[in-house]
């Protein structure tokens, strides 16, 4: 019963693995890698006096399915240029995914670009971003086993069996580029900061084809907006909403974010829930000081593949550190 249910569970995955090809990394933390998701907030920090950035996210999913996890690693560093009155910012990222079996591998390195078309004011911020790159993509054909190899009398596939395949080529390496665009609203002395923010990824539309046969990696169109609403001193809520394009594949998340100071301390205690339509729901949990943030989060699934994971999806772990130049990185906790 055991093996004719994970059997199910990869026929499963693989259809809807077909269904969502469209789809760049996916992040539940996607507010945590911001210049992955927009490159107009690199260096920018609505006013607030940090002079640098550097972001972490690990991402492992998919290992309740028997299968070998999809893992996502996240990196990025962003600054102010000093120089030019805080309106230029740059920075850039690195993302390494392994998706499953067949030791498929993209990894994508970005410089980032952004700058504050606004002068002369701390409250509004209006900001354009453009970033430029490459991504490689490979995967290890030997991995995977072949009808040929399929051996009736010990009834189980041998991969010491030459399968038959000539592949011209396991590896690629091609230009990428982003774009994007943010607005946020940050009066001092107001309760409430509401921002929106649109990107579009993979304006340069490579082909990531391995066959002759082209196939144009498709743009994506980001848009995510929120506003952070101060209850009282030691309280603040945040609502947001997430909507993805991508050819055919679609994601909305909607959720909400608590940030409460503990009292006689320098740490506010992070927490919320996400709620990604027909996928999963998303807990949070985790600590911030200042702007710095360590989180972590956790997708229970909602798709039909319930059925198979009992609900276990994707477990995150993200990490933002801020800092000022020639000051410690971190603030006594007490």
């Amino acid at each position: 019963m055991k093996k004719s249910k994970l059997f199910f569970a990869a026929i499963l995955f693989a259809l809807g693995a077909q269904k969502l090809s469209a789809q760049d990394f996916h992040f539940s933390q996607y507010d945590m890698v911001s210049i992955y998701s927009n490159p107009a907030v690199t260096g920018m920090y609505d006013g607030k006096e940090e002079d640098y950035r550097v972001i972490s996210d690990y991402r492992s999913q998919w290992k309740s399915l028997g299968i070998k996890p999809y893992t996502t690693a996240y990196i990025s560093y962003d600054m102010h240029l000093h120089k030019f009155d805080e309106k230029w910012g740059v920075g850039g990222y690195i993302i390494e995914d392994h998706a499953g079996e067949g030791r498929f591998q993209t990894l994508n390195a970005m410089c980032s670009g952004a700058y504050n078309v606004m002068n002369g004011t701390k409250e509004h911020w209006l900001t354009v971003g453009l970033q430029a790159g490459i991504f490689y993509k490979s995967f290890d054909p030997s991995s995977f086993t072949y009808d040929v190899q399929w051996n009736d009398v010990t009834g189980s596939f041998d991969q010491n069996v030459y399968n038959e395949e000539n592949f011209a080529r396991t590896g690629m390496v091609k230009f990428d580029g982003n774009f994007g665009v943010r607005y946020g609203y940050m009066p001092v002395h107001k309760k409430y900061h509401p921002f929106a923010s649109f990107a579009i990824s993979h304006f340069t539309m490579p082909n990531e084809s391995f066959t002759d046969y082209k196939s144009h990696l498709p743009m994506k169109f980001l848009l995510h907006t929120a506003c952070d609403y101060d209850l009282n001193e030691n309280l603040t809520l945040e609502g947001r909403v997430l909507y993805m394009n991508q050819r055919k594949a679609h994601d909305l998340d909607l959720g909400v974010m608590a940030f409460y100071k503990i009292k006689g301390s320098s740490l506010d205690v992070v927490g919320g829930v996400d709620y990604r339509f027909k996928d999963a729901i998303i807990a949070h949990i985790g600590f911030r000081q200042g702007e710095s943030i360590f989180r972590f989060s956790y997708d229970i699934n909602t798709s039909y593949l319930n059925n198979y994971t009992n609900g276990r999806g994707a477990w995150e772990f993200g990490i933002v550190l801020t800092g000022k130049k020639n000051e410690p990185l971190f603030k006594p906790l007490f």
